[in-house]
């Protein structure tokens, strides 16, 4: 190749990339996202524009997991951090804040009510989270609000198709007990919830016997757990005083395998309540 072409040709080069990496800098704006749930709606509504990093494991308490030296790490570099209304006081996540020590970091704070797993509320929270990513990237903020509009129409298809599902079955004659942070999601599936009950340290023995005493004379036949509450050696012992069956759904996308999406996570929550209302009938 001549001389000349080759200095042309890497000149060309050159400025194709000092074009594309201003670009490239505006797409990156990192976010450390108080749950999966929130962590999902940012990968969704900005289509991969902008990056969000979970700082509490889906699997885990969001009041009770531990923050890791490495969550510290990623809230001293990134721009933001998006949490719900309820992580706003918990300590693991205001220490987490303190210890970051990062005077540039945007804490917002989406104040959705109920349990995110229900299609209206799950819907509710990509309102919000799209308008809090338009405020932080204003140049795309068209697009996220767009992309937020098709996500809530998807998320409120699903929950109609998965809706009709639970109506055939005609859940409202079937009598649960169920964890707290579990009766939103359990009431909007249809079940007849009998009572609800804290996480296992949070019960005493008087506790147990009066809900073990209510669910007997209601004929509750499910005690539905939360995975996110921790140990299930309670609701099964319950269940087994009850005689009824123990099932532990999940809160939170990724919390159980195969469940990354807030869709795969529906699904499967409401496998395991058909899964075990059908060992009720054996």
């Amino acid at each position: 190749m001549d001389l000349r072409l080759r200095i042309t040709t890497l000149m060309t080069l050159i400025l194709i990339a000092s074009l594309l990496l201003p670009s490239c800098a505006r797409a990156s704006v990192d976010i450390v996202a108080g749950s999966s749930h929130i962590a999902n709606i940012i990968s969704d509504v900005s289509a991969g524009k902008l990056k969000a990093r979970v700082l509490i494991p889906p699997e885990a308490c969001p009041g009770h997991y531990d923050i890791k030296p490495g969550d510290i790490e990623a809230l001293t570099k990134c721009k933001a951090l998006i949490i719900h209304d309820y992580q706003q006081k918990m300590k693991n996540v205001t220490s987490a804040i303190e210890a970051a020590k990062n005077p540039s970091l945007l804490v917002k704070v989406i104040e959705v009510k109920g349990n995110w797993m229900v299609p209206s509320v799950q819907a509710e929270g990509v309102g919000k989270i799209a308008e809090v990513l338009a405020e932080l990237d204003r140049e795309n903020a068209a697009f996220y609000r767009q992309r937020a509009e098709e996500r809530k129409k998807a998320i409120l298809a699903k929950g109609e198709e998965v809706k009709r599902r639970l109506e055939a079955a005609n859940l409202s004659k079937v009598k649960v007990i169920c964890a707290d942070m579990q009766a939103g999601f359990v009431k909007w599936a249809g079940f007849d919830v009998v009572a609800s009950y804290g996480r296992p340290e949070e019960l005493s023995v008087s506790d147990v016997e009066r809900l073990v005493k209510q669910a007997k004379e209601a004929g509750v036949v499910l005690v539905i757990d939360n995975l996110q509450s921790g140990a299930t050696a309670t609701s099964e012992a319950m269940a087994r005083d009850i005689g009824a069956v123990q099932v532990t759904i999940s809160n939170f996308p990724g919390g159980l395998k195969g469940t990354e999406t807030w869709e795969k996570a529906l699904d499967r929550n409401v496998e395991l309540l058909f899964e075990a209302l059908a060992r009720t009938k054996k």
